[in-house]
């Protein structure tokens, strides 16, 4: 008879059931009396980690969640982690209000009464962004536990300090806030202090060509 080879689960999937226990453990799910009865928004497609879409074609976002984009690192997995949660299902928005761009609503979104922005941010799929509300408290812990256990997003894959092959030491910063795309040689000002948060789209590159490839300037640093 042949052995039935063992299922493996995903880490992805590990990790979204272990944050879904301490969100639920926490205060993070609330109980349906606490909730007003609202029949909900039934979710018909998930864009990634913290963007989703509902019936009307509404694009909803995850209020205080900043998930990689589908194609850095971990952004697939915060997709696939998303989508398992709430896809196909109708979920709560509680505190809708529109992002500082006017194109997109953000919203803390609530399954059966379980905080759906605090497990995702917990189980490291997406960084807090620090914007307050009702639970910016809770947010912020699930946020530190993130980083203070060294999880998703900032686990070793995607947030280092060193490169991985001793010979590319390039490092490639991409400031989503200037929107600009700098690379810093060793002997560039400030070079030590640069981190590369791959899930940000930071990488390491061997030579400056490549670096140029993909799209990034010498910093000014470099003399």
């Amino acid at each position: 008879m042949r052995k039935k080879k063992k299922r493996v689960v995903p880490r992805w999937k590990k990790l979204l059931i272990a944050a879904i226990a301490a969100a639920t453990l926490g205060g993070g799910a609330l109980a349906a009396g606490n909730l007003p009865y609202f029949k909900g928004e039934k979710v018909i497609e998930v864009v990634d980690g913290d963007t989703f879409i509902i019936e009307n074609k509404q694009p909803i976002r995850l209020y205080g969640v900043n998930a990689p984009d589908i194609h850095y690192c971990f952004g697939k997995e915060a997709q696939q982690a998303l989508s398992s949660l709430i896809l196909g299902k109708r979920v709560q928005l509680r505190e809708p209000e529109v992002d500082r761009f006017g194109r997109r609503v953000m919203s803390l979104v609530y399954l059966n009464g379980v905080l759906i922005n605090e497990v995702m941010v917990r189980a490291g799929f997406g960084e807090y962004e620090n914007e307050g509300g009702s639970q910016g408290a809770r947010m912020n812990s699930a946020n530190m536990y993130a980083r203070t256990n060294h999880i998703g997003i900032f686990s070793p894959q995607c947030y280092q300090t060193e490169p991985t092959n001793p010979s590319c030491v390039i490092k490639g910063n991409n400031d989503t806030n200037k929107r600009n795309k700098m690379y810093f040689l060793p002997q560039c000002r400030g070079y030590s202090r640069v981190l590369i948060l791959k899930y940000q789209g930071d990488d390491w590159f061997c030579m400056e060509s490549e670096a140029k490839r993909a799209g990034f300037v010498k910093s000014d640093t470099c003399k």
